[in-house]
């Protein structure tokens, strides 16, 4: 049986084995015979909750402009930018730059 090429996030919405019966998902040429998605920790589902939240949907213009132009994003703490804790605003940046690389390899 094949084994499941994990580029689809769908891929990873099931049980601990493969639906498809096979070996495994296969990321980065690695075989993972149970489903990689039950390994993360809690902490980082949060992470990308949080960094999910705070990036823009698409189509909506994101920033900000003084009220002239309505944000499509929240910010993790109360206040504007410069009120957000350093690292993480750069944990945040790190995830933007990682989602965009993989955008860039479709």
């Amino acid at each position: 049986m094949a084994v499941t090429v994990a580029e689809d996030p769908q891929a990873y919405d099931c049980g601990e084995l493969p639906p498809d019966g096979g070996p495994g998902w296969i990321i980065d040429g690695e075989v993972y015979p149970t489903n990689p998605k039950h390994q993360v920790p809690d902490e980082l589902w949060d992470m990308v909750r949080i960094w999910r939240a705070c990036r823009p949907r698409p189509g909506r213009i994101c920033g900000m402009a003084a009220g002239i132009i309505p944000t499509a994003t929240h910010l993790p703490e109360a206040g504007g930018v410069m009120d957000q804790a350093a690292i993480m605003m750069d944990a945040l940046d790190v995830m933007d730059r990682a989602w965009w690389g993989l955008q860039k390899e479709e």
